[in-house]
């Protein structure tokens, strides 16, 4: 055995070894969330690997990042099998490797592969370092990374090349054979020195790469897939609960590392820092400070901080990590200011390559904000108290509903009626005016199409989706048993809404109150009626529309093509699209509670996005979800464009069309 051979395989077991203690330390950390089960079904994650993983589909929103990011992935992957050949070697030189036609085919794919890895390191690069993207931090750990990468590639090309000018009848490979030719020239000698240093070269580099991983942002390149694996398979809109039953919990929410799950520690590792959420999130675009990549660096962080403290006894703890266990990552490791401006939109987790949650860790410390701590803004101490007492966010009283019920000639099941279909009216179309008139215009179709709808009346309460979203944990529970019990008694099957919030709310998140229903948005409900032939829309309204995704209907349920389909069906509509529409649509701002709380820094999100209405050059604005109405509506008449463009629920347009003598009044 000689001193390089020696060498070669202490460094690489001294470099395997301290690679994989780091991993030990960093998932022991991991290790001390809160258990959950992310083992069923096996057959849709493995899909997810595959698509996410190997096909790297979500990079491929991106034209330009997409690709650059595929072939340095896929280059990895096929640079790996000389990589392996050149480590079994070194270890054991007698070995030989494949020869032959599989040999030539693997040096050529080799080189290719090569060459496209350096390409995309360019790209990347170049998009960093000079096209400047706001999402990308400029720093030594991104240039180091790159920098190793394309060591590494280099090293394997040269090592090919000296191989060949040492070796001329080793197998053909596109690159090397011709630069084994050129390198003849020099001598024996030099070529043996060139292959010696070219193979240290790669030796240290890679293992140099392999040690610093963990230490780097890209250690995301080794927890990525296991993250995507053990990636959420619930909905989006649906949101863990809380037990109240446990009488031994002190704590609600989450205030430390350890009130995580462990997949939401995980996902600190599996973060790639490339700032996708946060360019995608609107609260971040409108200036705010919120920022969603922030807080899954300030989790690791914290959870590098910590981890070494939490794995020690206690009484072994000093008094100042005892101190730094007590700071509290909602107000203090994320400021408070910071959870209360998400709109929990969705945008941030869509946008996320490794299937990061970071709405369920904003609202897990907005409810230790409101459950322990007791820091609630007065906005929404005002709506907590009003939903409380009154069962809705207006703080008026329940008998709107048989108002409307009596005004619109449908069954109230709270007087004994039993309709086939439950139009749930949620409490914007219960008091809001504007919002009505939405209702009103549903209803009239839906009795138009001959069918048999009614309404809960004075038993129907707000779903508390605001309540949750907010932090306030415990009184969306109340709401939903409340409400849940309410349709159980009324053997209600079948559930129509006009509000996205409400829709997610009864579909999602009620089956863990047990209540189990068909509940269906308005925009699909009437989109079957249109295309079963049972309304016909034939009067012509030749406007320019454009179409407002609502985030929890689009992003987070799915529907983007019915409300489309509606319109689309009325004669002389022509539909342009913004630049921002269905997945990747911008919010109004009303989500997660900000429906009931003033924004005082920035600019306001229902005001950006409806200059992105505008400049579309749309004269109406059509919505699915009554918050989006409102906001949209206030956005126009804050801009002062109130005088020429409308802002219209997709279904009053159908109204407008089908039922001409009871259209519904514009905005």
């Amino acid at each position: 055995m000689t001193i390089n051979h020696l060498l070669f395989i202490v460094i690489l077991v001294f470099a395997v070894l301290w690679f994989g203690l780091l991993v030990e330390e960093k998932m022991r950390y991991v290790g001390v969330g809160q258990p959950q089960d992310r083992s069923s079904h096996v057959g849709a994650r493995w899909r997810g690997v595959l698509v996410y993983v190997f096909g790297q589909k979500r990079l491929f929103k991106d034209r330009y990042s997409g690709p650059m990011h595929f072939f340095i992935f896929w280059g990895f992957i096929i640079l790996s099998i000389g990589t392996l050949t050149f480590l079994i070697k070194g270890v054991f030189p007698g070995f030989v490797s494949f020869g032959g036609p599989w040999a030539v085919a693997i040096n050529t794919l080799s080189d290719i592969m090569g060459v496209l890895v350096l390409i995309a390191l360019a790209m990347a690069a170049y998009k960093r370092y000079v096209m400047r993207p706001k999402r990308l931090v400029r720093n030594v750990d991104a240039a180091l990374v790159l920098a190793l990468i394309a060591i590494v590639v280099l090293s394997d090309m040269a090592i090919e090349s000296f191989t060949l000018a040492v070796h001329p009848h080793a197998p053909y490979a596109p690159i090397g054979t011709p630069l084994g030719h050129w390198l003849r020239t020099f001598g024996p000698q030099v070529d043996h020195t060139g292959l010696l240093i070219s193979d240290w070269v790669k030796l240290v580099s890679l293992l140099g790469f392999l040690v610093y991983l963990p230490y780097s942002k890209h250690f995301h390149l080794a927890i990525a897939p296991f993250n995507i694996y053990h990636r959420n398979l619930d909905p989006l809109g649906h949101l863990p609960a809380l037990n109240f039953e446990d009488e031994t919990v002190e704590s609600y929410g989450v205030g430390q590392v350890t009130d995580m799950t462990w997949a939401d520690l995980l996902d600190a590792y599996a973060c790639v820092q490339c700032g996708r959420c946060t360019q995608e999130c609107p609260a971040n675009a409108t200036g705010k400070t919120l920022s969603p990549k922030e807080i899954m660096v300030d989790l690791r962080h914290q959870l590098e901080r910590v981890g070494p403290v939490l794995l020690k006894e206690p009484q072994a703890r000093s008094s100042a990590e005892q101190a730094l266990l007590e700071i509290p990552m909602a107000g203090g490791v994320t400021a408070s200011d910071d959870l209360w401006a998400c709109t929990t939109c969705g945008a941030c987790v869509e946008a996320c390559p490794v299937f990061n949650e970071h709405v369920v860790k904003i609202v897990g410390m907005r409810r230790h904000l409101v459950l322990t701590q007791g820091e609630i803004p007065q906005a929404a101490q005002n709506h907590f108290k009003n939903v409380e007492n009154t069962g809705n966010p207006w703080g008026l009283g329940l008998d709107a509903r048989q108002k409307f019920a009596e005004d619109m000639g449908i069954k109230d099941v709270s007087r004994g009626d039993h309709p086939e279909v439950l139009y749930w009216m949620g409490c914007a179309a219960t008091y809001d005016d504007r919002a009505r008139k939405v209702a009103e215009s549903t209803v009239r179709l839906m009795k138009e199409a001959g069918i048999d709808v009614g309404v809960l009346g004075a038993l129907e309460k707000c779903t508390g989706d605001s309540a949750r979203r907010m932090g306030n944990e415990y009184l969306f529970q109340s709401l939903a048993q409340e409400n849940v019990d309410t349709l159980n008694q009324a053997g209600v099957n079948t559930i129509v809404t006009t509000c996205p919030h409400c829709f997610n709310t009864l579909k999602n998140e009620y089956g863990d109150f047990g209540g189990s229903y068909k509940v269906v948005h308005h925009a699909e409900f009437l989109s079957q009626l249109v295309q079963s032939g049972q309304l016909t829309p034939d009067k012509e309204n030749p406007v320019t529309l454009t179409y407002h995704d609502s985030c929890y209907l689009g992003r987070y349920n799915g529907i983007f093509d019915a409300p489309r389909e509606v319109l689309q069906a009325v004669p002389g509509i022509h539909l342009v699209e913004m630049e921002k529409s269905r997945e990747k649509s911008f919010c109004c701002g009303a989500g997660g509670g900000r429906m009931w709380m003033e924004e005082k820094v920035g600019q306001r999100i229902n005001q950006n996005r409806t200059q992105q209405a505008i400049a579309t050059g749309a004269t109406t604005v059509a919505t699915a979800c009554p918050f989006c109405l409102t906001m949209m509506r206030d956005g126009v008449q804050s801009l002062g464009e109130d005088e020429h463009i409308v802002v219209k629920d997709f279904a009053e347009i159908l109204a407008d069309s089908v039922l001409p003598m009871a259209s519904s009044q514009q905005s």
